[in-house]
C-alpha cells in the first residue's frame, strides 16, 4: 500500500484537490448557506473561495449553517503549494472550470494571499493546447 503526503502529492511538487461544487465570482461571507454563481450551496458542500478582498481568506471551504471552515485538505502548512489544482463543477459562469494556485511558495494558510488562476486547455484531434489564462 502506498502512502501519499499532502505536501508532495503524487508528483512531488503539486497536488490535485477533491472537486468543489462551485467557485466564487466575488467576495463572499464565509458563513451560512447562500447562492454562489447561481448555485445554492448547503452544509457540507465544498466551495473554492478565490475572490476575497483579503486574499489570505482564499481557499477551499466546507459550507456550514454557521461559520465556514477550511476543508481538511486545505487547512495546514503541508496542504498546498504553487501548482495545486482544484476543479469546480458547477456555476452559471464558471461551470466545469479547473483552477490552479499561482502564488509563489512558501504559502502560509491564513497569512499568505492566495491567487487562483483559471486553466484553459482545449483538446483537438488528440492534441492538448492551452495554458493558465486569467487570474481571479
Amino acid at each position: 500500500m502506498s502512502i501519499n503526503d499532502r505536501l508532495t502529492g503524487f508528483s512531488g511538487n503539486s497536488a490535485v484537490k477533491t472537486a468543489c461544487v462551485v467557485a466564487t465570482i466575488a467576495n463572499v461571507t464565509l458563513s451560512g448557506e447562500q447562492s454562489i454563481d447561481g448555485v445554492d450551496v448547503i452544509a457540507y458542500d465544498r466551495v473554492l473561495v478565490k475572490d476575497q478582498t483579503t486574499g489570505s481568506e482564499n481557499g477551499i471551504y466546507d459550507v456550514s449553517t454557521t461559520a465556514w471552515t477550511r476543508s481538511k485538505d486545505f487547512d495546514g502548512a503541508r496542504d498546498i503549494s504553487r501548482g495545486t489544482a482544484v476543479y469546480a463543477f458547477g456555476g452559471d459562469t464558471q461551470d466545469a472550470a479547473n483552477w490552479r494556485i499561482t502564488t509563489d511558495n512558501p504559502i502560509t494558510i491564513g497569512i499568505t494571499s492566495i491567487t487562483f488562476t483559471l486553466d484553459t486547455v482545449s483538446v483537438t484531434g488528440g492534441d492538448v493546447t492551452g495554458a493558465a489564462s486569467s487570474t481571479n
